[in-house]
């Protein structure tokens, strides 16, 4: 057993006054965050508060007194770890200067404390603090006596709203396989496995792309605020939200599988955010690897199996996986090649894929895997395993296992 946060998301189907009032939750919401960001910028000026709280702008603002007090707090629990985070020196990403929150460019959300909502699973309804009871579509059951910690009320471009309830579960364990795999990503077939398996790339985006063009265009003719300017706009956020729902329920499908098929799984690093910045942008967000590999990532660590990404730069495509030869750098139009030290014969991804994996057991273990063996490891490291910089300490389990789980066939 292991005790996770998890969260479950429904649909809710509020009345038109029940509307209203979600609505002015969010804006009193977002008006929180701004004041927030402008004293923030506004450092080393005769207007900047240190000690500015949601009670400070609720005396300036009376309004804000209509909707939950809680919503307002937890806003502000959000920009201080958002400020947390701008003055984190470890980030490897750098937050850039705290923009202000626009009505109807992003999606709008409030958050509550598990005090200040109710659940009930039986009726199908959901009761929220000034908004009142609101029937949910509940199409998975939580479980009994389940610990609740807080509710997230959304409201997406397209007009609907839903609910994601955040709680505190025990899950079991997946059953250990005895099985490794390590993975290649690419755009023309979306994963390769060392194991020999492919998964062919959908591309979502460009198989609705004339039909989301045909929808903007009837967009750019409608007047902006106009009762035909809505309807058009949801009408294509309707578009955005399929495609995005669909990507989302295909990468979940995969990654559940492979967390249950494999107890190792390795995958490279890729700089998605550099390569959105080249000609292949657009391929490269249908592909959607970080939601990849952010999916296997909390998987395993739910499920009790390894995931461990290698080193960015290392060359897996250049290197021969049969005897470790790095030949010349090859263009990504070179889908097959031999080598030139043994002469084996390689498809280009499959060949990247297996050395992800070497890669990713020579990192776990300290060893290769030809000259490894349990009796091996024991011995010359005085420990079950060392572990690399990137892998959880509560993972050891799964790694111990390592040397007796690699399968390449």
């Amino acid at each position: 057993m292991n005790e996770i946060l998890k969260a479950y998301k429904f649909r809710i189907y509020p009345t038109d006054e029940q509307i209203i009032g979600l609505n002015k939750t969010f804006g009193c919401v977002r008006l929180v965050w701004n004041e927030f960001v402008a004293n923030f910028n506004s450092y080393g000026t005769d207007h900047y508060n240190d000690k500015l709280s949601e009670k400070d702008i609720k005396q300036q603002k009376e309004f804000l007194s209509e909707v939950s007090a809680a919503a307002l707090q937890q806003k502000r629990m959000d920009f201080v770890e958002t400020k947390k985070q701008f003055f984190n020196k470890k980030r490897k990403k750098k937050l850039g200067r705290m923009k202000f929150k626009k009505r109807g460019v992003s999606n709008e959300s409030f958050r509550l404390p598990n005090q200040k909502f109710k659940l009930n699973q039986d009726q199908k309804f959901i009761q929220i603090e000034k908004i009142g009871k609101i029937p949910v579509v509940i199409d998975r059951e939580l479980p009994e006596n389940t610990n609740y910690r807080s509710v997230t009320v959304s409201k997406s471009k397209s007009g609907k709203f839903f609910v994601s309830v955040l709680v505190k579960i025990n899950v079991d364990l997946f059953a250990n396989t005895g099985k490794s795999v390590g993975i290649d990503l690419g755009l023309k077939d979306l994963f390769i496995f060392s194991n020999g398996d492919v998964v062919d790339n959908p591309r979502w985006f460009r198989k609705n792309q004339a039909k989301l063009a045909k929808a903007q265009r009837h967009l750019s003719r409608k007047n902006r605020g106009s009762n035909r300017y809505e309807i058009q706009r949801k009408k294509v956020a309707c578009i955005h939200e399929k495609i995005t729902n669909q990507r989302k329920h295909f990468i979940h499908n995969i990654t559940t599988n492979l967390v249950r098929e494999f107890d190792v799984i390795v995958s490279e690093d890729l700089n998605v955010y550099g390569m959105m910045k080249s000609k292949l942008a657009k391929s490269v967000s249908d592909a959607s690897w970080t939601e990849f590999v952010r999916q296997l990532d909390y998987k395993c660590k739910w499920y009790g199996k390894t995931f461990f990404k290698i080193d960015r730069f290392y060359a897996s495509s250049q290197i021969c996986s049969a005897c470790g030869h790095k030949d010349g750098k090859k263009t990504l139009d070179v889908r097959e090649w031999e080598c030139s030290n043994c002469g084996e014969h390689h498809d280009r991804d499959f060949n990247a894929a297996t050395n992800v994996l070497l890669k990713g057991y020579s990192d776990l273990t300290g060893l290769s895997i030809k000259d490894s063996s349990a009796e091996l490891v024991d011995y010359k490291r005085g420990e079950d395993v060392r572990l690399g910089d990137k892998i959880d300490h509560h993972l050891a389990a799964s790694v111990k296992r390592l040397d007796k789980f690699i399968d390449l066939s």
